[in-house]
């Protein structure tokens, strides 16, 4: 099933007091449950976040992928775009050179979806009715944009079996050097309040320490979270509530 993500976008004002931006809930079709709800921005005072791995893993563990991805080119999100400030991520760790928001906002604007035909990748414009800008993104046509960079992508998730996913899978994409985008439940990697049941924010994973139990995120979604790291366990919760799924890049 194909997601579209809001993001940062509140639901109301009190979900989210410094959310830029919000993203509707209630125009998109049913059918892409993840339009349902999107996810609050971070509130003011997150939860301290857990150790970060200094000096390697701990004793008997490994570390897949590169625990500087989640902090190297990072940039928080100004609008309801956490799946292109992702894919832009994503690019800057494979080209080594990172899009600006605004780059990747007009390529969005200038990209037909596939997703949703008719449409763009994405749609900045205001609208009064959610009370922001910016209408998220269908996980899918975020390859379309890594296409423009000239980085091929695949993805999968709990309903294609042709692609392997999960921990296991996704370990050994990050030892592969890819770049991994996935969608994960905001409430649950924030620990804040709101719903835990559906996915709506895009982030990529960096690297994942078996050792020192901890995943490293590249998460746009406010000023608390540059070097965003939560454990092997809080992430699997989080990733579940999408059905697992992967934008893999490079």
């Amino acid at each position: 099933m194909l997601l579209v993500a809001g993001c940062s976008g509140a639901k109301n004002t009190a979900d989210a007091p410094r959310a830029a931006s919000t993203a509707p809930s209630t125009t998109q079709p049913v059918s892409n449950w993840g339009c349902r709800g999107v996810d609050p921005a971070p509130p003011n005072v997150l939860p301290a976040r857990a150790p970060k791995a200094k000096n390697g893993s701990g004793s008997g563990g490994e570390v897949f992928g590169d625990p500087e991805a989640a902090t190297r080119y990072w940039q928080q999100q100004s609008q309801s775009d956490c799946g292109l400030m992702a894919t832009r991520l994503a690019i800057a760790e494979l080209t080594g050179e990172a899009p600006t928001e605004a780059q990747m906002i007009d390529l969005a604007k200038k990209t037909k979806s596939e997703c949703s035909p008719g449409q763009p990748v994405y749609d900045d414009s205001f609208d009064p009715s959610d009370g922001g800008t910016g209408h998220g993104t269908c996980t899918t046509d975020l390859a379309l944009l890594l296409t423009h960079y000239g980085i091929e992508s695949k993805y999968t998730s709990d309903s294609d079996p042709g692609v392997p996913t999960g921990m296991r899978a996704l370990q050994g994409y990050l030892a592969d050097g890819k770049q991994a985008i996935v969608c994960v439940n905001s409430a649950t990697i924030w620990d804040s309040d709101g719903q835990r049941d559906h996915c709506g924010h895009l982030v990529t994973v960096a690297a994942i320490d078996t050792g020192q139990d901890i995943v490293y995120l590249g998460d746009s979604g406010g000023d608390d979270t540059q070097g965003e790291t939560v454990s092997i366990g809080t992430f699997e919760t989080a990733w579940a509530m999408g059905g697992h799924e992967i934008l893999l890049a490079g």
